[in-house]
């Protein structure tokens, strides 16, 4: 494999919890194979990679394990790619290695960022990510709520009964601290809230669906429908060998952009009369219900992102 990529030198990174296991092929630098998923140890690492011209990481998302390393390179302008899980996992797949160790990890994700070349990942918003974690403890707590709602369904003593029901009304209190919350930061960044008004403008496009789908998907505007659509996991793909056609399926991407649009497509089916058109034409031509919100849930991200190009491009003529 040819080790170079326009001068670039390609760092492949497994992140842990605890530890950051270290891939490259560049030997000169002498990095170390592991160190300390800490902001001492990875400060270590990045006067290293000071040494070289032109440094790339490659890592995982990791659940948030890999949100300092991200924060502490980009503060420094060190390129860093966080790509899907998946993705390097598919790659490693096709390389025939179907053996998983840190060390394999690391050098799979230096190999992917040789051979692909990933974007760079948008530089972190500190309202944004704050917003992204209010909303990710929003869904756990309407999961709980849920569940609760569950137990209310039975017949239980009037102890039990009594303790589900303050514990409904807590977790619906902590929801509204939470909205209030969300709300209250949006207003600080006026981008944010230019953006949530512009797309909140569209029928069945609630605030907070507006706020998930920005927070979730801050390349809205900024790439092609295709894209999106791949991003948001709402893409289809072929399922053909032969002369058999097979059902196309979506696949991977984001399940945050699909959560964000769900709520949203599914009211536009009933109140915007574009994708209740839509929709209503997919029903009648046969197709599943769960099928066809999909598709509106494509054809409403397509939309969202096309307006949102638009809004770009006029803040830049502006400028």
């Amino acid at each position: 494999m040819n080790h170079t990529n326009t001068n670039t030198t390609w760092i492949g990174i497994d992140v842990s919890k605890k530890e950051l296991e270290i891939h490259c092929y560049d030997e000169t630098l002498k990095l170390p194979s592991v160190t300390a998923n800490t902001q001492i140890a990875i400060t270590k690492l990045i006067s290293k990679l000071k040494e070289c011209a032109h440094p790339h990481l490659v890592f995982e998302a990791t659940g948030g394990y890999e949100k300092l390393l991200l924060a502490l390179f980009q503060a420094e302008g060190i390129k860093a790619s966080r790509i899907t899980p998946s993705l390097a996992r598919n790659f490693a797949k096709a390389k025939g290695l179907l053996a998983k160790t840190d060390a394999i990890d690391a050098k799979v994700l230096t190999d992917y960022g040789i051979q692909f070349n990933p974007r760079l990942t948008a530089p972190l918003d500190p309202i944004l990510e704050e917003i992204q974690a209010l909303i990710k403890y929003r869904r756990h707590l309407n999961d709980e709520l849920h569940r609760e709602r569950m137990h209310l369904e039975h017949a239980l003593p009037k102890s039990v009964a009594d303790m589900v029901k303050t514990r409904l009304k807590s977790i619906q209190k902590q929801m509204d601290q939470i909205t209030a919350t969300t709300l209250a930061l949006k207003a600080k960044s006026p981008t944010l809230a230019e953006a949530v008004k512009l797309l909140s403008g569209t029928k069945g496009v609630g605030e907070n669906s507006a706020i998930s789908l920005l927070v979730a998907m801050p390349e809205l505007g900024k790439i092609s429908n295709k894209e999106a659509a791949s991003l948001a996991g709402l893409a289809p793909f072929n399922r053909d060998s032969g002369k058999m056609r097979g059902q196309r399926k979506i696949y991977g991407g984001r399940k945050e952009i699909r959560q964000a649009l769900y709520m949203a497509a599914l009211v536009g089916t009933r109140f915007n009369p574009i994708l209740k058109e839509f929709y209503q034409r997919l029903l009648a031509k046969g197709k599943p219900k769960k099928l066809a919100l999909i598709a509106v849930m494509r054809k409403l991200l397509s939309y969202l992102n096309a307006l949102m190009k638009k809004h770009l491009q006029q803040i830049e003529i502006a400028c």
